[in-house]
This record gives structure tokens, C-alpha cells and sequence, in this order.
């Protein structure tokens, strides 16, 4: 790989004793040297490899080019993204509108063949019932996850699958939703795991063909966008050897750390095993946290909330308070990191809680780093407990995106408070980005930040401190401050070349820049055409 040079940019390092720079040495995938171009090219020497991004030669009045730290997505379902990818996608149609696609795509299905698609949601489709698909796909069972991925509109054939019907009781996990007679109206809510759904994940991750040409898609997404790491719901241990293939191919074109799922023990011990059998890496393949879920989210209504959602009476999904307990004390014992997923402001009181029930047991769990995933609506007064039990919030401004849908399920005053990143920062809470993709619908990180400084209220934060969270403070989520984060002597060579400097320009500019190359380890991964 040798040296190179990169002269003539504005880095933004994110190095507090330098934070910007003129030029930057990177030797054998690490960063050598930040500071001004005469100093580079002379600790470089001679044979270096120079690359000079022509910040000078931009014409007068327009931005040159700036280069900053990777960014690190702290949430992601590579996998699952790249599935939705290849999938039918409802965003945007009404019911009518749907079932015309899905005739479209599934013409002709054998009987019992599964159908899915995935991307509805209310605000298009705000009656979705079982009937309108048991008319177009009577013999099929079909299977259509809603935006969050946390319900799923099912018709006749899937609900008889899974033992659901008028009379049968509620499952142990999740909900279903019944009309007044007590008929189930097609629509459930965070079931877990069905024979449906193990069938699905069974076949994108333990099927080679279909798993590589899923990761293929995501990891080609990813470099397009200037994410250099992903903390990936990951899942099961098959995608570790598919890591582990690619980077020992050369070809691994972000690093990884990889989550289990806390409600399969198997999965979690299975995960293990394969990092024992040295799979991992230090900086490219690393274990992540145990996941698990405490609510639901805001569309399907089944968040935890402390009031009413403002179109329904219900206050969501909470769960038994003596279960994250449980959870927690696990985790001491096992000395791992936790990510909790809670949407609501009730969940995570119940939350801080149980934590701090569970931490006069086991006073290890401070140094664990246990996260809260989301986190998009938090009272006032909970922020500083957040602080002092040392949680990290791991949040991700794509949830932004429809401030409509927010203000009618929560009210204006509680969507203006919610996703509170200038309270949690003002609050002195380690605070991180990323995009939960495919759960958002999108992760491209300039959009986050974007909306993260240009959002209505006073919530609203700046986009350099967008970017420390999606940099800095996704480094500390996973552990990598050390190597990640920062663009100075030492840290992996991770960073993108921008169009422009979007800490710089007017905050509503910040969405017209461009990521124009992508490198990783000092390899660059992509590189935008002209």
C-alpha cells in the first residue's frame, strides 16, 4: 500500500488539539502525519504516492473540496437491507395501489409459495385489512412488513399459519390487532420469531448464494455513501464467514462489528464460537453488543410512552420491568456490551430504572458502555440520569424524515421534543449516529445530517456536531476511539473526500454535497465518476 500524500483539502479531523488541517500523510493504511502540505510532502519523502485535490483551483466563491473521518452508521441490518433491495416496495401506495403491485410482481405464485414485500405505512395505506389480499392471493400466504419492521399486514392463509384466528388466544409476544366483533383485522405487532419469519432469515443468512449477493448490495451502498464502519445487526455467524472471505480477499470494503440477538441464546453462543475460531480481526471483524428489543416504535403505535399516542388511546408496548433486569445482570456476568432498542419515554424510565436496580448488583456494568437504540422521545428530567449512569444513546437522525406522520401520532408539542439530540448533548451525553437501514428509509449520513440542522424547534443541532456524533461518537458506542473517529497520527486511514465543507457552508446547503471518494485503510472503495 506504501505512502501517500493528500494535499490541498480542508480536513476536518475531529482532533480537538487540531481541528483542521491542510494535508495528510497516510503510510500502509494509517494515518501518519496531519498538518500543512510543506510539512506532508516532507515527512512523506520521496516515492510517495501525492494526491492533490485542487482546493486552490476552485473557482472564486465556491467551496473547495474537505475531507473528513469516515462515517460510522451505528445501526444497521446489512443483510436485511440488501434483501429489501431485491424486494417489492409498497412505499408510498395505498391498499388498492399494493395489491395492483404485488398482482404485478407475483402473477402466477404456486399454491403456498410465501409472498412478501415490505414498506407500507399509514399515512398511505391507513386501513390496511386481511381481505383485500385473501381476494387477490386466496391459496398464498403473504406477508407485507410495514416501514418500521416492527408490524406486518398479513392476509387469511399467513394468519391460519400461525394459529390466528377469531377465538385463538393472543400470542405470548407482540399483539394482534382485532376488529369489535374480535375477527383479526390482518395486522400484528412485534410477534418475534414465527415459523414465517425463521423460514426468511434462515434463507438470507444461512443460504451462501443468497447472503453474498445481499451483503454485495449493501456494502456497495455503503461505500457510495462514505460509510467506512457498520455496527450491524448481524445476527447469525454465517455472515462472519462472509466477512472473513472478503477480507481476506482484499475485497471488505467496510469494517464490521458484529450484534447478536439476546432472545436466541443459540445464536448468541454460536457467534462466539465462530470468533473463536478466529475469525475476527481487531480493526475489521469485531463482536458487538447483544441486542434487545423493550418497545416498538412510534407508527405502529407501540412504543412506551408516559401519555397516549394522540390519535388512539393505547400507550404502547412496555415491557415487564423486571425483565431488563434480567437482561442486564446477564450481560455483567457475561461481561458484553448491551443495546437496548426503546423508542418511548416511558420505556426508558422503566429502563433507567431496572439499570439502576441492576447496578448496586453489578457495578461492573458502568464500564460495559450498555446503549439505548433510538431513544426518540426522552423526558427532560431522565437526561441527566442518562449522563450520570454512564448509558450512551445511539440514535439515528433518518427517523427525521416525516415530521408530518410524528406530529400526528404524538401532537406538535411532543414531535418538536422528540429525537432530543441538543437536549442529550447539552445534557453531557455520549451521543452517536447512524440509520438503522432497512428500519429507516435511508443511511445516506450528509441527509442525516442535513435534517439533524435544518429540523423545525430547538431541538435542532449544528452539523459539526452532527458529524462528531456520526464519527467520534460512533467510535466510543463500539469501543474504537483508539483507532477510529479522528483524522490524525495513529488512527486508521479512514475518510471521505467531500465536494464541499458541510460544516461550513449554510446550514441549508449542507444536503447539495457530494461524497466524491470513499477510502478505507488508505484503499480508496469508491470513487465518483465524473
Amino acid at each position: 500500500m506504501g505512502t501517500q500524500v493528500w494535499l490541498d483539502a480542508e480536513i476536518v479531523t475531529m482532533d480537538p488539539a487540531l481541528p483542521r488541517a491542510r494535508a495528510m500523510v497516510v503510510r500502509d493504511g494509517i494515518v501518519d502525519f496531519v498538518g500543512d502540505g510543506a510539512a506532508a510532502l516532507a515527512r512523506a519523502g520521496e516515492g510517495a504516492a501525492v494526491r492533490d485535490l485542487g482546493g486552490r483551483a476552485r473557482p472564486r466563491g465556491r467551496q473547495g473540496p474537505s475531507v473528513v473521518p469516515g462515517f460510522n452508521d451505528n445501526h444497521v441490518h446489512a443483510v436485511f437491507m440488501g434483501d429489501h433491495a431485491l424486494a417489492v416496495d409498497l412505499g408510498g401506495l395505498g391498499a388498492k395501489e399494493i395489491v395492483a403491485r404485488l398482482r404485478e410482481r407475483f402473477p402466477d405464485p404456486r399454491p403456498g409459495e410465501i409472498l412478501r414485500a415490505f414498506n407500507w405505512d399509514y399515512p398511505a395505506c391507513p386501513d390496511p385489512r386481511k381481505e383485500l389480499l385473501d381476494e387477490a392471493f386466496p391459496r398464498n400466504p403473504v406477508l407485507l412488513n410495514q416501514f418500521s419492521g416492527h408490524a406486518q399486514w398479513l392476509n387469511g392463509a399467513a394468519l391460519d399459519a400461525l394459529g390466528i384466528r377469531r377465538g385463538s388466544p393472543d400470542p405470548k409476544a407482540g399483539s394482534v390487532l382485532r376488529d369489535p366483533d374480535g375477527e383479526p383485522t390482518g395486522i400484528v405487532r412485534d410477534l418475534g420469531d414465527t415459523k414465517l419469519s425463521k423460514k426468511r432469515v434462515r434463507d438470507v443468512f444461512f443460504d451462501r448464494r443468497m447472503r453474498e449477493e445481499r451483503l454485495d448490495i449493501a456494502l456497495s451502498t455503503f461505500a457510495r455513501l462514505g460509510i467506512t464502519s457498520l455496527q450491524d445487526n448481524s445476527w447469525f455467524y454465517p455472515q462472519i464467514f462472509s466477512l472473513r472471505k472478503r477480507l481476506d480477499a482484499g475485497t471488505l470494503s467496510a469494517r464490521f462489528t458484529t450484534w447478536c440477538l439476546g432472545r436466541q441464546p443459540r445464536s448468541v453462543a454460536a457467534m462466539g464460537a465462530a470468533y473463536a475460531l478466529g475469525l475476527g480481526d481487531r480493526d475489521w471483524i469485531r463482536p458487538g453488543p447483544i441486542k434487545y428489543f423493550l418497545d416498538g416504535t412510534f407508527s405502529t403505535r407501540n412504543a412506551c410512552l408516559c401519555e397516549p399516542f394522540s390519535d388512539s388511546e393505547g400507550e404502547g408496548l412496555c415491557a415487564d420491568p423486571s425483565a431488563p433486569v434480567a437482561e442486564l445482570s446477564r450481560l455483567a456476568r457475561l461481561g458484553r456490551q448491551g443495546a437496548f432498542h426503546i423508542i418511548g419515554d416511558r420505556g426508558i424510565a422503566i429502563f433507567l430504572d431496572a439499570y439502576e436496580e441492576a447496578l448496586a448488583r453489578w457495578p461492573k456494568l458502568k464500564g460495559l458502555r450498555i446503549r439505548i437504540e433510538h431513544a426518540q422521545l426522552v423526558r427532560a428530567i431522565d437526561i441527566p440520569r442518562i449522563r450520570e449512569l454512564g448509558i450512551l444513546v445511539s440514535a439515528q437522525p433518518t427517523a427525521l424524515g416525516s415530521p408530518e406522520k410524528d406530529e400526528s401520532l404524538l401532537g406538535r408539542e411532543r414531535a418538536l421534543r422528540a429525537y432530543p439530540y441538543r437536549s442529550l448533548l447539552d445534557g453531557g451525553v455520549r451521543l452517536s449516529f447512524g440509520s438503522d437501514i432497512p428500519g429507516e428509509s435511508g443511511c445516506d449520513p450528509i441527509r442525516s445530517i442535513h435534517m439533524a440542522a435544518n429540523r423545525e424547534g430547538g431541538e435542532r443541532i449544528t452539523a459539526e456536531e452532527a458529524l462528531r456524533c456520526y464519527t467520534v461518537g460512533s467510535a466510543y458506542a463500539e469501543f474504537m476511539e483508539g483507532r477510529k473517529g479522528m483524522l490524525k497520527a495513529g488512527m486508521l486511514a479512514d475518510f471521505v473526500v467531500l465536494s464541499q465543507d458541510l460544516t461550513a457552508v449554510p446550514r441549508e446547503r449542507i444536503g447539495d454535497t457530494v461524497v466524491e471518494e470513499t477510502i478505507v485503510g488508505g484503499k480508496s472503495v469508491y470513487r465518483r465518476e465524473a
